[in-house]
């Protein structure tokens, strides 16, 4: 029983956080309400700051509405960019979960014997990696 519960604890650390349910910002109704007030603010902020340098009302709000469709548009092409080189899309996470469920339901599926004789192997290879990298 406690090699499984070692070798599920390996392969929940080898997903990195599959046991912490936080919710990142912008991902809650709360957040969005947020994101879009804050955005309205600083159209509005800009479109005052510009009128009150002298800008004209009419040519203001060209402006805002310009800088702010750019910005949001290169800022979120950029998210998506990021999201991409960095593998954390909807699709590579479900893979990631995928495999950690496969993986749970072998283990689950080996006996006591087979569950020390794997743990022992992995910490063989463990000390071997460790062996190789004091060589380098």
């Amino acid at each position: 029983m406690i090699v499984k519960i070692k070798l599920r604890h390996a392969l929940r650390i080898a997903d990195e956080g599959a046991d912490i349910d936080i919710t990142p910002f912008g991902y809650t109704r709360k957040d969005v309400l947020l994101i879009g007030l804050g955005v309205t603010a600083i159209g509005f902020g800009l479109k005052s700051g510009l009128e009150f340098v002298g800008v004209d009302p009419l040519q203001a709000g060209n402006v805002v509405q310009l800088v702010m469709v750019l910005g949001l548009t290169v800022g979120w092409i950029s998210t998506y960019i990021f999201r991409v080189s960095n593998k954390e899309m909807t699709y590579a996470q479900q893979l990631r979960d995928y495999e950690v469920k496969v993986m749970e339901k072998r283990l689950e599926g080996l006996t006591e014997a087979e569950l020390v004789a794997l743990l022992e192997q992995v910490e063989e290879e463990k000390r071997q990696q460790a062996r190789g990298e004091q060589v380098n």
